[in-house]
């Protein structure tokens, strides 16, 4: 398959239509002689992006740039640009700030992790995970709510990386969250779950072997699962029927791989750029993740293709049903000298992301 690159930039302005300026870079392997185009503007954050089941649009999730509450809505808005469409949206000024994120689409229904919080400082968050049908504008459904106790001992007070497995189950990486409120929240990977809704409850199912994962991604099949653990080289993967485990790729000694996801023979994964692992009180090793470089395995030859770019890191990137296209979301970052014996480069990455694409 040869990939023929369609970047898109996130610059500094309202949130709008789709940006499409473009500047010329020159990448080797699948991505040469790509042109950059902007998918998404934000001041606030886009993020969270997912592909509908046809591979033609994006869903993600979006911050309203406004003082005050901030809440976060989930957009939808075609490969090529366009207008986006507001999904699902907050629109009552109560002084509670309702982050609506992780959309995935089964093709007939929508679900989103909400986490609301008041506008006051030091209020915590209430995580929960929602459903409803992707036609129409019915009702949604509460299906989980956080924190609960996981059979390791450990508090899951929110779901990372939703995405349907397959119709009627969920997969997410359950999370420890480090901090109380909005301004010191982090979160943190404590085991994998399939969360089976076709019933009248919700029911949870641990996935061993997964304990501390960084990321995990859903197998095309729909009965397999990928998956990186803190400061670790390797991509795993484990067949859900059987446990089996496999390493699908190692990245090498030095390298801390994150954020995997698969289609057909080529592997996507976020490697180096500014991973911070450390060992945190009362969490142990935990991984703090200011995004990375994007690399394309071939998982026949095992050849690695990075997509370097000098402007930017990245993370969360996701294949399109059919592996013609992949997005991500890019925060800018600014290496800087230190003036130090010797001389020291830091790396300084901005936090709000827009989403770049990537098209056959």
């Amino acid at each position: 398959m040869k990939l023929a690159g369609l970047l898109l930039l996130a610059a500094g302005c309202a949130h709008s239509d789709a940006f499409m300026a473009h500047r010329p870079v020159g990448q080797a392997g699948p991505f040469r002689d790509t042109e950059p185009r902007q998918l998404t503007l934000n001041l606030g954050y886009d993020n969270w992006p997912a592909w509908t089941p046809d591979g033609a649009s994006v869903y993600y999730s979006s911050q309203v740039p406004l003082p005050g509450e901030q809440d976060r809505c989930i957009d939808l808005l075609s490969h090529f640009g366009g207008t986006r469409l507001e999904v699902r949206c907050p629109r009552d000024s109560d002084g509670v700030t309702q982050e609506l994120e992780e959309p995935t689409s089964d093709g007939t229904r929508l679900a989103w992790s909400e986490a609301e919080v008041a506008v006051t400082v030091q209020a915590p968050y209430a995580i929960s995970i929602w459903t409803a049908p992707v036609a129409g504008r019915a009702a949604p459904q509460r299906v989980l709510a956080f924190p609960y106790d996981a059979p390791s001992g450990k508090s899951h007070a929110a779901p990372l990386y939703l995405q349907w497995i397959r119709p009627g189950v969920l997969l997410y990486l359950g999370a420890e969250v480090g901090g109380c409120c909005r301004t010191d929240t982090l979160r943190f990977g404590e085991q994998v779950v399939l969360l089976d809704v076709t019933g009248p409850a919700p029911v949870r199912t641990f996935v061993p072997g997964t304990e501390r994962a960084s990321a995990v991604a859903r197998g095309e099949d729909g009965n397999s699962i990928y998956y990186t653990f803190y400061g670790d080289t390797r991509v795993y993967q484990q067949v859900l029927a059987t446990g089996a485990v496999t390493v699908l790729h190692d990245f090498g000694a030095g390298h801390v791989a994150r954020d995997p996801d698969v289609s057909g023979n080529h592997l996507v994964a976020v490697v180096d750029g500014k991973p911070n692992v450390q060992d945190l009180v009362p969490f142990g090793p935990v991984q703090i993740d200011y995004g990375g470089t994007l690399v394309l395995v071939n998982l026949t030859t095992g050849v690695e293709t990075r997509l370097v770019d000098s402007e930017r890191y990245y993370r969360r990137p996701r294949f399109a049903p059919g592996g013609q296209r992949l997005v991500a979301e890019g925060y800018p970052y600014v290496i800087s000298t230190i003036s130090e014996n010797p001389p020291l480069a830091d790396t300084s990455v901005v936090r709000i992301s827009d989403l770049w694409i990537l098209e056959e």
